[in-house]
């Protein structure tokens, strides 16, 4: 909705009848368009009036050198968008191949985000992985396996030793842990 106050309102209509219908009313499918366009307003530098854009559109129009006017295209179809203005407005052509390069970058930087994910993925510790090893390891009751499973899955960086060696080296180390944790010599 565009709100304004009664003066402003008496004195928008007064200089521009068409504005009536725009002026303190709904806009129609308003939420619609903020899904697209956003509800922000700019602020600072930022921010605009309409005055402060036709001053700027014509500044642009007076600035256009001779040089340049085959780098631009007519836009207009005949019909004016706004009462106000008389002037055709012009575009400049878009530079393909700058496009093109900002896909590329794009393109690659997506391609280093998928790597890295991958990378991480893969370094990534199997749980279930890593509790089937350790169950299959012949010699020991399932309680003793389940607590060097329990002391595995608290240091990563073991599990992640334990999943790179073979059987053998896997039932050693098991055997290493019972000793350390279930027989203790007495003093």
């Amino acid at each position: 909705m565009i709100t304004v106050s009664k003066d402003v309102y008496d004195e928008e209509v007064k200089a521009h009848p068409n504005y009536d219908k725009f002026l303190n009313k709904k806009l129609d499918m308003y939420e619609a368009m903020t899904i697209v366009v956003g509800k922000d307003m700019a602020t600072g530098n930022y921010a605009k009036s309409y005055a402060d854009v036709n001053v700027e559109e014509n500044t642009e129009e007076q600035s256009i050198s001779i040089e340049n006017e085959g780098e631009y295209e007519e836009t207009s179809k005949g019909k004016e968008t706004s009462s106000s203005s008389t002037q055709k407005r012009q575009h400049r052509k878009r530079n393909r191949m700058y496009e093109d390069d900002g896909v590329e970058k794009l393109s690659k930087q997506i391609g280093d985000v998928a790597l890295a994910i991958q990378s991480l993925s893969k370094n990534q510790l199997d749980v279930n992985a890593l509790y089937a090893e350790v169950m299959k390891i012949e010699g020991f009751d399932e309680i003793t396996l389940g607590e060097a499973f329990d002391h595995l899955i608290q240091n990563e960086m073991l599990a992640k030793a334990f999943m790179a060696k073979n059987a053998n080296l896997r039932k050693i180390w098991v055997q290493n842990f019972v000793n350390q944790h279930y027989y203790r010599p007495a003093c």
